[in-house]
């Protein structure tokens, strides 16, 4: 009996121990924190004693930044023209014509003599413009002095700056047919009109945006064939005459107006 019973009783120390070994390899080994106390004072406490703790190191310990980035350059700001600039600026603008120069004309002494006239030159290239020129009067001063006549002259213009501004040099034709009474003669032309061409030379004056002066100065050449008659309601005819012409062909002093 008493062998058996020491057989049972180490039986049951042997459950015993292998029950507690079991235990301790189940339960997670204490967090071992240092406090402030000395090292040989070491306290164990558990990870929820200590995380107070260890939040407070960790808002304590240094925070990385990121660069700052550069603040991006500001622009140089432009730079303000004065009125008198602006006010210079604007009048070159009101005098330069536009880029594509249109221009009505009419030439004021040739309106003195009760000749009406009207001219328009349109820009072809940068140096070059067209004068395209009507002159017409339907219209007698008195029974012995009047002018019924219809006359062209086109021109072609080279302008030294460009078109519509300054001067230019110009190469014209002339073609016209008239009906003129002087005194005790009647002269008209005959089966063709006066025809010729010439030269010349003028400037342009501009006065606003708009407007402005024009004055040109040409001479040439022209031929005329044309019957003479008496200067009489029905006048008999004179005769036919051939006439070669050389001298001035163009004056004007016309006001333009640019669109």
């Amino acid at each position: 009996m008493n062998v058996i019973n020491y057989i049972q009783r180490g039986i049951i120390l042997t459950a015993c121990c292998t029950a507690v070994l079991l235990a301790g390899a189940q339960t997670p080994q204490k967090p071992q924190v240092q406090t402030s106390a000395s090292p040989a004072e070491k306290v164990y406490r558990s990870w929820e004693a200590a995380q107070p703790d260890i939040d407070k190191v960790m808002q304590t310990a240094p925070k990385t930044t990121a660069p700052a980035k550069a603040a991006p350059a500001k622009e140089a700001p432009a730079a303000k023209s004065t009125p008198v600039k602006a006010e210079k600026a604007k009048k070159e603008v009101a005098k330069t014509p536009s880029e594509g120069y249109i221009a009505l004309k009419t030439n004021v002494p040739m309106l003195a003599v009760a000749i009406q006239n009207l001219a328009l030159e349109v820009k072809l290239s940068k140096h070059i413009s067209l004068d395209i020129p009507v002159m017409w009067s339907i219209s007698d001063i008195e029974p012995e002095h009047g002018l019924h006549a219809i006359a062209l002259q086109p021109e072609g213009r080279w302008w030294l700056k460009q078109a519509g501004t300054g001067h230019f040099f110009g190469v014209h034709a002339h073609a016209a047919w008239f009906n003129l009474k002087w005194n005790n003669t009647r002269y008209q032309t005959a089966a063709r009109p006066l025809v010729g061409a010439g030269i010349s030379y003028g400037y342009k004056l501009p006065f606003t945006e708009h407007w402005g002066a024009e004055f040109n100065l040409g001479a040439g050449y022209a031929n005329m064939k044309y019957d003479t008659f008496y200067n009489i309601q029905n006048g008999a005819q004179l005769d036919t005459r051939i006439r070669n012409y050389w001298g001035i062909t163009r004056v004007g002093v016309s006001l333009v107006y640019q669109f």
